[in-house]
């Protein structure tokens, strides 16, 4: 994994997306690839080699500016995903002007110490305090669990992906950026967000206390009680417990059970006692139990916000498309492994297919060829090979004279794709079908293309039903440079065999 800005992060996953299906480079051209690569260079300090995160950000930034300034769309589409700062500082104010506007106690200038609005406020934040313990409990319990808001965004892409034109290259790769970028974002959304209320819960108690210390000034608020099932001693009892520790902080004493029953109210003015010191209670109870805490989380949550947003993860060599650039960038050479299975090729074969990859991926392209695998020991080679870290693609390469078998051909790759999926290599998995062995076993024969599609169909179902979509070459003497560019989409364009995105 990699860490760049938010900002970096954002446009880098946004180009991605548009490279991946932009196959005929008609978005962003071959010139302006290079360019960008020209840009993602010179980003080193003081002339020195820039590292893998200033090279990918510098990169990002260019293509990105590029594509804005070519499709308004794209600039739009970045725009809406980005946090609206405004919401940050909007919603504490609106909680405060709210708090501030809800502060009528009880009736008229009564305040009725059971029914006080801070006693809600006080009661609401209570059980919102036990809810995060639960989630912190349960987070640590099910560490896979992805928690609400990934799966709610998780819902909403999938039914965004129902209405993007997939048609249209551009359409496919913002929706596509849309879905990725809302997944991707969602812990830093989730942090952002949780600011956001702690503060806005931290000022409405401000502006609760704020409005009743105002109205105060000008009335005199009477404090009692009256009940349809408490009595004095369950009114003291609950006082107690909610204001006991303010009246050890403050100093200000809770009456005893016979004061506590003088105070209830007796008629429409009679009974109850200035309300002054029960105001006092409240307020200091809300700074402890509200105002303080939510402070203080507001602060956590903003301090894991700025991280997240200074170090936001994106795919490192682990994902193809960054591996590319990567070693595009240093210059390095590509590696495909070919695991031959059920099918011992000749060396001709072999060559050919060697040369056909390295015509595709560059001349110092390294292709190693495994042992073949027999047929029927399909699940012992998937448990026991190591696979290699550098190899950008693992090619299984079949023979089209083979009928192939769900059980054994297709099991082998879903077995591949499964593994290299697990251990996050970074590397395609990729299925070659070699027709040169059946095509001179029917030369000659009528029907021979009829042949081939019937059997190439047969293929199709099997490796596409375990999710890859085969190949097909005569390796005996193809090398065409149509071949070459069929297999350069495939591998270079960044995408799998199938010719999806990675």
């Amino acid at each position: 994994m990699v860490r760049l800005t938010e900002d970096d992060a954002r446009q880098l996953l946004l180009v991605r997306a548009i490279e991946n299906e932009d196959r005929d480079e008609r978005l962003l051209t071959r010139e302006d690839r290079q360019q960008a690569d020209a840009a993602g260079h010179v980003t080193g300090s003081a002339g020195s080699r820039p590292t893998d995160e200033e090279f990918l950000a510098g990169r990002a930034r260019f293509a990105a500016g590029r594509l804005a300034t070519r499709h308004p769309a794209v600039e739009q589409v970045v725009r809406h995903a980005r946090w609206p700062a405004w919401i940050g500082w909007a919603a504490p104010l609106a909680a405060f002007v709210l708090g501030f506007a809800t502060n009528e106690i009880g009736q008229s200038n009564r305040l009725n110490l059971v029914a006080f609005p801070l006693l809600g406020t006080l009661v609401w934040n209570l059980a919102v305090y036990l809810m995060i313990i639960a989630q912190l409990v349960m987070v640590r319990g099910d560490a896979r669990d992805p928690g609400g808001l990934a799966r709610l965004i998780g819902w909403l892409g999938a039914v965004s992906k129902r209405r993007i034109d997939q048609t249209n290259a551009l359409s496919r790769a913002l929706g596509q950026f849309t879905i990725q970028w809302a997944r991707r974002s969602a812990p830093l959304t989730r942090a952002r967000g949780t600011r956001t209320l702690h503060l806005a819960a931290a000022l409405f108690a401000l502006g609760l206390v704020g409005g009743i210390y105002l109205r105060a000034l000008g009335v005199e608020y009477r404090a009692g009680w009256e009940s349809t099932f408490l009595n004095a001693g369950s009114v003291r009892a609950i006082l107690a417990t909610v204001l006991g520790p303010a009246s050890t902080v403050t100093g200000v004493p809770i009456p005893p059970v016979d004061q506590i029953a003088a105070m209830r109210w007796t008629g429409p003015t009679g009974g109850g006692v200035n309300a002054g010191p029960w105001i006092h209670l409240y307020t200091a109870t809300a700074f402890g139990v509200v105002v303080i805490p939510r402070l203080i989380l507001a602060g956590w949550s903003a301090i894991r916000a700025r991280r997240l947003a200074g170090r936001f993860g994106v795919p490192g060599r682990e994902d193809f498309y960054i591996r590319r650039l990567l070693r595009d960038a240093h210059g390095a050479a590509g590696s495909v492994r070919v695991t031959p299975y059920a099918y011992r090729p000749e060396a001709t074969i072999r060559d050919r297919l060697a040369h056909i990859l390295r015509e595709a991926m560059g001349d110092a392209t390294s292709v190693h060829f495994d042992q073949p695998v027999d047929y029927g020991a399909e699940e012992g080679w998937l448990s026991e090979t190591v696979l290699r870290r550098d190899d950008d693609h693992h090619i299984l390469l079949f023979s089209l004279s083979a009928t192939p078998e769900m059980e054994n051909h297709g099991a082998l790759v879903a077995g591949l794709a499964r593994r290299l999926a697990d251990e996050k290599t970074g590397t395609l998995p990729g299925a070659i079908i070699d027709e040169s062995a059946f095509r001179e076993h029917f030369a000659g024969q009528a029907g021979l293309d009829k042949r081939i599609a019937t059997r190439s169909e047969a293929w199709s179902k099997i490796v596409g039903g375990a999710g890859l979509v085969p190949l097909a070459i005569d390796l005996a003497t193809g090398g065409s440079e149509q071949d070459v560019r069929r297999v350069e989409a495939a591998l270079v364009s960044g995408a799998t065999m199938d010719g999806s995105a990675a």
